[in-house]
């Protein structure tokens, strides 16, 4: 069966109450925002003190105004300390991904350039950090997916691949979700599954929004099979319900 996760929104509490009730997973988001250093032991402290220690966990790790293939070298020094300081956290909190954003900015780079760039930075990062860890590159404002596979085909390492953020794809992109499934294929190692209605953002439950997401996840399961899948609405009843919904749609027991 599907193996499914819950995005806590940096409300911990409630959503692993959720994770316990129906024997799920959970995605720490508590430490998104890179301001979160400057109290980083009391947030890992209150984590620690909440999280079960036999359910699955992953990690969503700070990303504004982060661009890991920027042709600016300090912006790049600075993404990399805040991988960095995500992967540090993650070890303790034994989680066994992390997701970044990509941070690649159409229009503002060319996408032959940033491809190279950011296979540098992730043969780097991985030198340094040799574990276990899956780490997972995220969607946000991309139109496409085409530096995604760049990045992941030219680095050839099977610790890196993606993970699709359907709602941004479906608010950003002109092109259809369909479409970016069908494009990434494989490479598609875990999900943010959550609806809009194609204006914004809202990460609203599953039977919302207007995508056709029972179509999306029938795809998902025939394109990459094997990929993890993290509920992402906003609002724990939402995330409750779509727990539900999918249990409905035959992916959940």
């Amino acid at each position: 069966m599907r193996s499914l996760v819950l995005c806590d929104n940096a409300e911990p509490e409630k959503v692993i109450a959720l994770c316990r009730k129906y024997h799920l997973g959970i995605e720490i988001q508590g430490f998104y925002d890179p301001n979160t250093t400057e109290d980083a032991e009391e947030l890992i402290a209150v984590y620690e003190g909440l999280l079960p220690k036999e359910i699955e966990k992953h990690f969503h790790a700070p990303f504004w105004d982060l661009c890991l293939g920027s042709s600016n070298r300090k912006i790049v020094e600075i993404t990399r300390y805040y991988f960095d300081y995500a992967y540090e956290i993650a070890e303790k909190l034994g989680a066994m991904s992390i997701t970044v954003h990509e941070g690649f900015i159409p229009f503002t780079s060319y996408p032959e350039g940033w491809i190279r760039r950011a296979t540098v930075f992730w043969k780097e990062f991985f030198e340094t950090h040799p574990g276990n860890i899956q780490m997972y590159m995220e969607n946000q404002v991309e139109t496409d997916p085409e530096t995604l596979i760049g990045t992941v085909d030219s680095l050839e390492n099977s610790r890196l691949g993606v993970n699709l953020d359907i709602g941004h794809a479906h608010c950003v992109s002109g092109l259809p979700v369909l479409k970016w499934i069908e494009k990434l294929e494989g490479r598609i190692r875990y999900v943010h599954l959550h609806q809009n209605y194609g204006k914004r953002d809202e990460h609203l439950g599953l039977r919302e929004g207007n995508m056709p997401i029972r179509e999306i996840l029938d795809a998902l399961n025939e394109y990459s099979p094997d990929a993890i899948w993290a509920l992402e609405p906003n609002r724990p009843e939402d995330i409750e319900d779509s727990i539900l919904f999918l249990r409905e749609c035959g992916y959940l027991k």
